[in-house]
């Protein structure tokens, strides 16, 4: 890894320490501060909604007056949200706090661009693979020592621990270099041939189905663990870390293959977590269950890549938007989805997602571009000039 993929890293594994304290709560401590599941759902969905819709401004602006500045606006306003999550004790007043958390959403795009462009030598799936794992190597102790907090004094405080390792996660992101705006040659339009790029377009289309049939399946899993199998929070927080180790061991371990291959594999990993969950209520269950959950984050990784990979350089930033953007719309339609059928049913979420799946690999195996694990594929015109901001 480069230097500055190096920092990138380091400073998201701090972060995901940060966000491991509470990532896995937010359903339940919504839940105490008097939502029901569908109140519940809809301030899931509207916070995937406050990132979603950042995501192809961002990559833009990316594209346009750098990456390094809008990444370090999102970790410092991720870091104020959190300390604003810690103070609210109102449900909607919480869920704003939380929506302007998941805001910073903007990053994701300018941070897939940046560690492309900074991946050196390696391919674009394994640098994003092994950038990415950071984040969920801090997520590996964190969630445990999230629920023990939440036990011990309330799960508000998990969002000051999560503040603090913010703020030095910011300082350290600061640290990486800048990069020169990769600009069009005069006389022509960066996007042109991105928004007739038909490979891209059908391949995200695709991608969206797929990233909402892993959603529905996925929000309510905390709630299902503690309200119908009775385990209590704590138990909720080792699982979370569970699931960040399989993570890890993913992204690492899989990284390197192709990502038609990848995304394969993601779905089946959520497809054989959904069906462990329903159908084992034992504790070496749900450690298997959660640790195949970790195929959406696998999903995640390898969905970025291959959008990254059939555009040009001067566009990746607006396609890791397009990409991101499709993934926060699962994200908001996948907890409204599951909010409603786990009101109805309590295994309804997750029947639905185990039933979708298997069509989604199907149509995967059939459609999704057919590359192997290192050829660069990019759109034919004009090659892009580097510019200094």
């Amino acid at each position: 890894m480069t230097r500055d993929n190096k920092l990138m890293a380091f400073a998201l594994l701090l972060w995901g320490l940060g966000e491991g304290l509470f990532l896995y709560f937010q359903p339940l401590y919504l839940r105490e501060l008097g939502g029901d599941s569908a109140m519940v759902g809809a301030a899931l969905s509207f916070s995937a909604l406050a990132m979603a819709a950042t995501h192809i401004p961002a990559g833009y602006l990316s594209d346009r007056i750098g990456r390094k500045v809008l990444i370090v606006a999102g970790f410092g306003l991720g870091t104020l949200a959190a300390l604003v999550m810690f103070l609210a004790r109102d449900f909607w007043l919480f869920t704003l706090a939380l929506s302007a958390y998941w805001f910073t959403g903007f990053m994701l795009a300018p941070l897939g661009a940046y560690v492309t462009e900074a991946r050196g030598t390696q391919s674009v799936q394994r640098a994003l693979s092994l950038v990415y794992a950071g984040f969920w190597a801090g997520t590996i102790v964190s969630p445990a020592l999230g629920g023990w907090i939440g036990s011990a004094f309330g799960l508000r405080y998990a969002f000051l621990g999560s503040f603090a390792t913010f703020t030095v996660s910011t300082l350290v992101v600061a640290l990486a270099s800048d990069q020169p705006v990769i600009t069009a040659e005069p006389g022509t339009g960066r996007y042109r041939e991105l928004v007739r790029n038909r490979p891209l377009l059908g391949y995200l289309a695709l991608a969206f189905v797929a990233m909402l049939a892993m959603q529905i399946g996925l929000p309510f899993m905390p709630n299902f663990i503690n309200e119908v199998r009775n385990f209590d929070v704590s138990v909720v927080g080792v699982l979370g870390s569970i699931n960040s180790i399989g993570i890890v061991l993913a992204n690492t371990l899989l990284g390197s293959r192709s990502p038609r291959v990848g995304l394969l594999l993601a779905q089946a990993f959520v497809f054989c977590s959904m069906l462990v969950l329903l159908l084992v209520a034992s504790w070496p269950g749900l450690v298997l269950a959660y640790a195949l959950r970790a195929g959406w984050s696998l999903a995640h990784t390898m969905f970025s890549a291959q959008s990254a990979r059939l555009v040009s350089r001067g566009e990746r930033g607006l396609a890791y938007g397009l990409a991101e953007t499709v993934s926060g719309v699962a994200m908001i339609l996948g907890p409204l989805f599951a909010g409603w059928l786990y009101g109805w049913n309590t295994a309804a979420p997750f029947v639905v997602s185990a039933g979708l799946l298997p069509i989604m690999m199907a149509l995967t195996w059939r459609f999704a571009p057919r590359t192997d694990a290192h050829t660069e594929e990019v759109r034919v015109g004009p090659r892009p000039r580097e510019a200094e901001v």
